[in-house]
């Protein structure tokens, strides 16, 4: 009975010796082939551009056992048991060319690639590399055949799910597969305690831009890992209220803190973080890196609405390859003018403009068209230029948009680089020779429009001008993918809105008006002393 508990403990070890043997090689088994799982097609002129391909780093020798196809290129656990680690596959996935021909694993329908014996897919294990992808972080795997008694059993993998664990068997090292994505956020300075809406030209905008840092593996040289962030219309902005604050997994860093400052220059319009080194980028492996910044609105395109879209880009690169994989993120922001040129750029000339404003006589009557001049309808019609303007911001006696702006020759009154969803109040600061001052304060607002499903993409605006019977509403539609705005001629019959002003009362003659009064009185007095007095000659001479 003893020497039976005795042949039964020893089964039990040698067991429990040969599962550890197995624990890193595959978790679970597949009798009829290997499995791979998680890797998506990629298609470039119809072609599936993935290619995976196992290279055999342990072998199933004839003498029964499990040996290195490499002499000392996979560690050993403490039971002395080969046991690859992470470091051990990219090592290896770096001497590829000395480990033999590779075996193909075949893709499936189901998006499962498979390899088996029939493929030259042979009891030990295998070096798996996942070539051919722009869009994910494909790490070194392994997957193991065993021999056992009744055949082989296939190792399974699931690259979406499975992660490379450290030796304590629950820290992570690294995903299988990844994706690095880059996201970059905006939002406007807070006055007070109420956030402002929209963005208009002098703003200042809180930029923060988030990126992962790949699973790169302790060991790995070389590695190219940069953020670029290039602005449209907006410049950096750096003093002691707006400097950059950066932090990888949530915490500070001197070599990134050092990086971010070195980059970010006051008054440039992109920045480039790189050169952050191997040691912080194996140290920080899988963490995320957030940067916040300041940028001000400068773009005053003469156009009546200005993208200011925004890119954010991240480069990096794998482990086994020295190639570049990028990811963007964009931030979009619009301003928009009244009075400016349609469908134009920076740049360029515009023929025609929008038509919301007209400075007019009291007796004006006018009529929206789209064309460079305005048409004068009735006798009396008049376009009135130079009359100055304020823009206040609010309220009619609030901050000043800008300095001051006039009406040309033909009664506009251009201005541009304004918010969406806020109320403007125009003032009339200077009347055209010849006309009082109107002091009725002129309110006008614009509200963007956009897409249902995205937030970030305009489909159009309004621009209504004046309130009440008197206001003047202009509609548009506006394409993201021309730059282009069409106007909506339906809804416009009462535009442009007509601002009016009366002529001066005529001044009196030299003098004043008492002496033009004794004047006529002496000369009705002169007159009549005339009368009477051929009068009484007359009788006299009788």
């Amino acid at each position: 009975m003893k020497k039976m508990k005795k042949i039964l403990a020893f089964v039990m070890a040698m067991a429990m010796v040969l599962g550890m043997s197995l624990t890193s090689f595959a978790a679970n088994t597949n009798t009829t082939e290997a499995q791979i799982e998680g890797i998506e097609a990629e298609l470039k002129d119809g072609q599936n551009t993935i290619r995976v391909k196992g290279y055999q780093i342990i072998r199933y020798d004839e003498k029964g056992a499990y040996a290195e196809v490499i002499s000392g290129t996979i560690d050993k656990d403490a039971d002395g048991n080969l046991a690859p680690t992470a470091a051990n596959a990219l090592a290896l996935a770096k001497r590829k060319a000395e480990l033999g021909n590779p075996v193909e694993f075949t893709a499936n329908a189901d998006g499962v690639y498979t390899a088996s014996s029939s493929n030259g897919l042979t009891a030990g294990t295998w070096l798996v590399l996942v070539e051919g992808s722009s869009k994910y972080f494909y790490n070194p795997i392994i997957i193991s055949v065993e021999q056992g008694a009744d055949g082989l059993k296939y190792g399974t993998l699931n690259l979406a799910t499975d992660t490379w664990l450290g030796s304590d068997g629950t820290t992570t090292l690294y995903a299988k597969k990844s994706e690095p994505t880059i996201t970059k956020t905006a939002e406007k300075e807070k006055e007070g305690d109420t956030e402002v809406v929209g963005t208009q030209v002098g703003d200042i905008l809180k930029f923060t831009v988030s990126a992962d840092i790949p699973g790169y593996i302790t060991g790995s040289t070389g590695m190219k890992y940069s953020i670029k962030d290039v602005l449209t219309g907006l410049s950096l902005v750096k003093d002691d209220e707006h400097m950059p604050v950066a932090t990888v997994g949530g915490s500070t860093d001197t070599t990134l803190t050092d990086a971010v400052n070195t980059a970010i220059v006051n008054d440039a319009a992109s920045f480039t973080v790189m050169g952050l080194g191997d040691t912080f980028l194996t140290t920080n492996a899988g963490k995320q890196i957030v940067i916040t910044y300041y940028a001000k609105v400068t773009s005053a395109a003469k156009i009546n609405v200005d993208e200011l879209n925004n890119t954010a880009t991240l480069s990096y690169s794998t482990n086994d390859s020295t190639e570049e994989h990028e990811k963007e993120a964009e931030t979009k922001h619009y301003t928009f003018g009244i009075d400016t040129g349609v469908n134009g750029t920076i740049g360029e000339e515009t023929i025609n403009k929008t038509g919301e404003f007209v400075k007019i006589n009291a007796d004006g009557k006018i009529e929206y068209i789209e064309s460079t001049e305005l048409i004068e309808k009735g006798e009396k019609t008049e376009v009135l230029q130079g009359a100055e303007f304020e823009l206040h911001i609010g309220a009619a006696d609030g901050p000043k948009f800008g300095d001051k702006f006039t009406t040309d020759a033909s009664g506009r009154l251009e201005i541009n680089g304004l918010d969406s969803d806020v109320d403007y109040y125009l003032v009339e600061t200077k009347a055209p020779t010849g006309y009082t001052i109107n002091d009725t304060p002129i309110k006008v607002r614009i509200t963007a429009l956009f897409d249902a499903s995205d937030s970030t993409k305009l489909t159009g605006y309004t621009v209504a001008i004046g309130e009440g019977e008197n206001q003047a509403i202009t509609h548009y539609g506006y394409s993201t993918e021309t730059k282009k705005t069409v106007l909506n001629t339906e809804n416009n019959a009462s535009n442009p809105f007509g601002f009016k002003n009366t002529k001066l009362s005529s001044l009196p003659s030299t003098g004043g008006i008492g002496t033009t009064i004794f004047t006529i009185g002496g000369c009705a007095i002169m007159i009549v002393a005339a009368g009477l007095y051929f009068a009484s000659r007359r009788k006299s001479s009788k």
